[in-house]
């Protein structure tokens, strides 16, 4: 079995106090030089801003005209199908909008898994949950100008504690859809392996060696399972999650 591949990169990327001395982008490099910049240090990114409103059409064109062949972007899913329509059949139509508008990027294989984040209050709801992953489209076939051979790939990070149940674990598996390990100040990561790829959102406050370290391992033993892993840091937009991510290259990922 070959190993998978390592994805590591940042939430986000286009936030102005990240720019300056010390700081992750030079202070002699504009805002519409930041993703240029960002692509010589990551070859992944975790585009957040998805949330709120989906991409334009010139904006996924500028964004592959900025990458090369071996980068990958995870988007987070629409609040229409988490918060508003939350997983209901509605949800869908919201799911394949997004889903042309991504669909250049799956044509240059730039397109990672997407990031389906559902509201802490969303408790769990197993039917609810098994009929949006019965239907959720797995390739761009439906899309107009898509392809089947074009496949698209989810993630799921559960925000309330009633879903870490091994039958959601199981249900995950059985769908193929990944189980996000998000780590943060209030919730340790839920490391439960479901999907084809890997999926982590390193979102603490602060990091040790020792932590990160220990995380390096876990990531390659996915890694060795010949699975992808993709790993996003991030915790607020003045902090510095690039170093936890330096760190982790360092770490042989």
């Amino acid at each position: 079995m070959n190993p998978g591949k390592f994805y590591i990169g940042l939430s986000g990327f286009s936030y102005p106090s990240w720019r300056g001395e010390d700081r992750f982008y030079p202070q002699d490099i504009g805002p519409s030089k930041f993703m240029g910049y960002y692509t010589t240090r990551y070859c992944a990114l975790e585009m957040d801003g998805t949330f709120y409103k989906n991409p334009t059409e010139n904006a996924v064109s500028e964004w592959i005209k900025k990458t090369s062949e071996l980068f990958k972007f995870s988007f987070k899913m629409h609040q229409r199908v988490t918060h508003l329509a939350r997983l209901k059949p509605e949800s869908l139509e919201s799911v394949k909008f997004m889903l042309g508008r991504l669909l250049p990027l799956a044509k240059v294989d730039r397109l990672g898994p997407l990031l389906i984040q559902l509201p802490p209050n969303f408790k769990r709801n197993d039917d609810r949950l098994g009929s949006f992953l019965a239907e959720l489209p797995r390739n761009f076939g439906g899309v107009e100008g898509g392809s089947a051979e074009f496949k698209a790939q989810y993630a799921i990070e559960f925000r309330n504690d009633t879903w870490n149940d091994p039958a959601v674990e199981d249900m995950l598996r059985e769908q193929a859809i990944g189980w996000v390990a998000a780590d943060t100040d209030d919730t340790a990561a839920q490391r439960r392996d479901t999907g084809p790829c890997a999926y982590a959102r390193l979102r603490k406050s602060e990091y040790s060696e020792t932590a990160l370290s220990e995380w390096a391992q876990y990531f390659r033993g996915l890694s060795e399972g010949g699975k992808d892993v993709f790993v996003y840091c991030k915790h607020e937009d003045d902090g510095s999650p690039w170093v936890w991510a330096d760190f982790l290259l360092k770490c042989g990922l």
